[in-house]
């Protein structure tokens, strides 16, 4: 049985609606709860254990709530954010800063090592989805912690996504990158990022259910 307990913020742009942002299927995500972002400063957050924020969410408003980010990670839980942040409601995570492009090339990326949930994921296909350079990322966010793990990162070595496990008491997985869920359908190998991140939670659960101990 998962560990995980997912609640995911619905920005409720048409193209975020319901996680329906890259799921090019439209296949339900019966894994995930979702909840309006403007009652996140309300809602009862109690029966999950990992915070899903993409892109389209209001940043403005997070930032007002960003202490339910904070007391959400201190109990011990994942807040996993793929949003480019303009504001710092996110603990462990400098601003977005977009990649300097010069030729399409420089949107290449490679995983930072072989044991991330991007295992076996053509790095071509990911980089050039929709025929697209860059459709996946197209920036990244400075690491504030020296000790955060990088998983994914541009060529040239800038980083992507990294967890940070030690700005709170919880695990902050920040990515510049497209929501890790919704890629779980199509005909290539970039399918295999949604399960591997599903598995991965419940190892990082498990990971902080024991630190707790």
């Amino acid at each position: 049985m998962a560990e995980y307990k997912i609640v995911k913020l619905d920005g409720g742009h048409a193209f975020s609606l319901e996680g329906r942002a890259m799921n090019v299927s439209n296949e339900p995500m019966d894994h995930v709860t979702f909840i309006d972002q403007y009652e996140i400063g309300n809602a009862d957050l109690s029966d999950f254990n990992v915070l899903v924020v993409t892109d389209f969410i209001d940043q403005e408003y997070l930032y007002e709530q960003k202490e339910v980010i904070e007391q959400f990670l201190n109990e011990g839980k994942i807040v996993v954010s793929c949003a480019h942040l303009f504001r710092p409601w996110l603990p462990g995570a400098g601003l977005f800063m977009p990649q300097k492009i010069t030729k399409h090339s420089d949107y290449f990326m490679e995983p930072a090592h072989d044991n991330t949930f991007y295992r076996n994921v053509d790095m071509q296909e990911l980089t050039y989805r929709k025929g697209v350079s860059g459709f996946y990322a197209r920036g990244s966010h400075p690491i504030v912690n020296k000790e955060s793990e990088v998983v994914l990162r541009f060529t040239d070595g800038t980083p992507i996504a990294f967890i940070d496990r030690t700005a709170t008491k919880g695990t902050v997985v920040a990515s510049a990158a497209r929501d890790f869920l919704t890629y779980a359908t199509g005909e290539n190998s970039t399918q295999l990022i949604a399960p591997q991140f599903l598995a991965w939670l419940d190892e990082e659960l498990l990971r902080l259910k024991g630190a707790q101990a």
